[in-house]
């Protein structure tokens, strides 16, 4: 007998349900008028289960599905397609579930227990480089997708990469278009082994080095500076004796401090890396980072618990909504003071919220203007830090929640902000999402545009622009 669909948690405490389908929408409805400047397609990638889980499933854990919205000369069109992995693949041959929990094998059908790239699924973001899209999930080698028929076209060639994992939140530096990667539990196991890699313009591989973290905790994502490289290790750690009893992957430990570890760019992290404490302080997220003289600046959304919801603590509890609500927080690290006193935390007020991005060509350099999805309960929107004066600029949304905002520049050599950002909202009581063009310069304005779905769609976590 066919097995039920479960809800799954998702951030926030909430509770879902898969959607299950692939879609097309040619000539999609729009109100207001497309800026002529948009022409090229808008990449996101999410996770939706295709096959019922076990209970007790979390979002992290769904297929890949990667959605695209093609501009071409004001007109919009939509599309969404099941990254067609290894895992997908052999469910959908069975026609029933064989993959169990997040990340541990020991609770899959037998007949997959030895299957290449198990936790493979691609749902976590789509990127672009040297003309090519993938779909990464941060424990793996990522999918190639392609560009228009979103068709997966297989595993990507890494060349001589040792490390099984390569992160999902790569960053691309703007001055010399190299990829700049990490991966933590870089030999496939929950232990402390790293690797940073860095390939070059035309992807290939030109640099990786083995390292050790303090301990094997989460790192979901990262920050790079013209001058140095910062490795966040939070205190959700993995354990391969819990898992073979069947139990999570991560486990948040409250008496951990949070590890930071800032290196120079140029060097060695096995040799050059100083780490740095950071108690009572989770992230999952970076908005950007860079170097002043001594300092390594970074802002993130930071939360006083456990911000991954879905994970108890080594008691068994679950953190209660005020341990998981981020408030974006520029983090300092002066580099001429010793460890215990070198670290200063700047929280801004009233940007609460998560899914961080900025204009991606002012990325590992100081930047003035950064983005975020608002989620002050019962307020909700899209948000802006100026970060030269403080001010916050703020798209409200009524019975309505933004995905990521991702920022399209108005020209290659526009000023920076100026240009678009576009957000995915979903609108709850319609069941059903839209897609907004607000003005980067100031997101507080009415949308210059909306793309109207006649369906709900999954959430997804992270995507990109690419230019036609």
């Amino acid at each position: 007998m066919p097995e039920v669909f479960h809800t799954f948690a998702s951030f926030g405490l909430q509770e879902r349900k898969p959607m299950r389908f692939e879609a097309d929408v040619f000539e999609c409805e729009v109100e207001g008028e497309i800026p002529p400047e948009l022409q090229g397609s808008y990449y996101r990638s999410g996770g939706d289960r295709q096959y019922p889980s076990l209970e007790d499933d979390i979002i992290l854990n769904g297929d890949g599905m990667i959605s695209a919205f093609h501009f071409e000369e004001g007109h919009v069109s939509f599309r969404s397609r099941y990254v067609q992995t290894e895992r997908l693949k052999a469910e959908r041959n069975a026609r029933r579930r064989l993959y169990g929990h997040y990340r541990n094998r020991h609770t899959d059908d037998p007949s997959v227990s030895n299957l290449p790239q198990r936790d493979n699924t691609g749902n976590t973001f789509a990127f672009e480089h040297h003309g090519k899209l993938f779909a990464l999930r941060e424990d793996s080698h990522p999918y190639e997708i392609d560009l228009e028929t979103l068709e997966t076209v297989g595993v990507g060639d890494f060349g001589a990469l040792q490390s099984t994992a390569l992160t999902a939140h790569p960053k691309i530096d703007p001055v010399t278009g190299e990829w700049w990667s990490y991966g933590v539990f870089a030999e496939g196991e929950p232990d402390t082994r790293a690797s940073l890699h860095v390939f070059d313009k035309d992807g290939k591989l030109i640099r990786e080095q083995m390292f050790d973290t303090p301990y094997p905790g989460l790192s979901h994502d990262w920050g790079v500076t013209r001058e140095h490289l910062v490795f966040p290790i939070m205190p959700l750690v993995a354990d391969d004796a819990r898992l073979r009893d069947g139990g999570p992957y991560y486990q948040y430990d409250p008496d951990l401090p949070g590890k930071w570890g800032v290196v120079p760019r140029d060097g060695d992290p096995a040799r050059d890396m100083r780490w740095f404490d950071i108690p009572g302080l989770v992230m999952g997220h970076v908005m950007n980072a860079y170097t002043d003289g001594d300092k390594v600046i970074i802002d993130t959304p930071a939360s006083p618990g456990n911000c991954f919801s879905f994970f108890a603590d080594k008691s068994g509890r679950f953190p209660a909504m005020p341990e998981t609500i981020t408030q974006i927080t520029r983090i300092i690290f002066d580099l001429s003071k010793p460890d215990d006193e070198a670290v200063s935390l700047q929280p801004v007020e009233g940007a609460l919220g998560d899914m961080p991005r900025i204009d991606d060509r002012f990325a590992m350099q100081k930047h003035t203007t950064g983005y975020f999805a608002l989620r002050d309960f019962p307020q909700m929107g899209v948000g802006q830090i100026m970060w030269d004066t403080g001010e916050l600029r703020v798209h409200e949304l009524v019975g309505a929640a933004s995905q990521e905002p991702v920022f399209v520049p108005r020209s290659v050599d526009a000023p920076e902000g100026d240009g678009f950002i576009l957000t995915v909202v979903d609108r709850f009581e319609e069941k059903r999402a839209d897609l907004l063009v607000l003005d980067g310069n100031d997101v507080s304005r009415p949308p210059i545009a909306t793309i109207k779905l006649p369906f709900a769609m999954p959430m997804a976590f992270h995507g990109c622009w690419v230019p036609r």
